[in-house]
């Protein structure tokens, strides 16, 4: 088996908006982030290309949670 070494580097994001004292919670079914997925989907693309132009290889995991929620990228080193 091959040595290999790894780090770790999170890039979080919480969502979050304000409503006026009378809101009486959820009634909207979370509409205000309706453009979220794809925002995210842009910025997991963003995220890949970036790292391809500094030579590591990019290829997405998944740790059991949801897309919509949480989003893995492995990076190899190519150079």
């Amino acid at each position: 088996m091959k040595y290999v070494e790894e780090r770790t580097f999170t890039l979080r994001l919480e969502l979050r908006r304000e409503f006026p004292d009378d809101y009486q919670g959820e009634e909207d079914g979370y509409e205000w982030a309706e453009e979220v997925p794809a925002l995210a989907a842009e910025i997991v693309q963003a995220a890949a290309t970036a790292a391809r132009r500094g030579g590591w290889s990019v290829r997405a995991t998944n740790r059991g949670r949801p897309a919509e929620e949480e989003v893995t990228l492995i990076l190899e080193r190519t150079k």
